[in-house]
C-alpha cells in the first residue's frame, strides 16, 4: 500500500513538472539529426521507457522468494 502512495504522489510530481515545461526543445539522437518536440512529450517518454524496462527486469528475473516462505 506505501508503494502505491508514494508512486502516485511520485506520478503526480512528475505530471506537474512536465505541465510546466511544455515549450518545445531539441532533443538529439544517437544517429539522425535533432529532433524537435514538446518537454512534456519527452519527460512523458522517458517516464514510460523507464516503467517499461522495469517491468522487463522484474519479468525475466522473476519475483523474488520470501525468507519465510518455505517454513510452512
Amino acid at each position: 500500500m506505501g508503494r502505491l502512495v508514494v508512486s502516485l504522489v511520485l506520478a503526480i510530481l512528475m505530471l506537474a513538472f512536465a505541465s510546466q515545461n511544455m515549450h518545445e526543445t531539441k532533443v538529439r539522437l544517437i544517429f539522425g539529426p535533432a529532433v524537435e518536440a514538446p518537454m512534456i512529450l519527452i519527460v512523458s517518454l522517458a517516464f514510460v521507457t523507464g516503467f517499461a524496462v522495469a517491468i522487463f527486469a522484474f519479468l525475466v528475473r522473476g519475483p523474488k522468494k520470501s525468507q519465510y516462505e518455505d517454513e510452512y
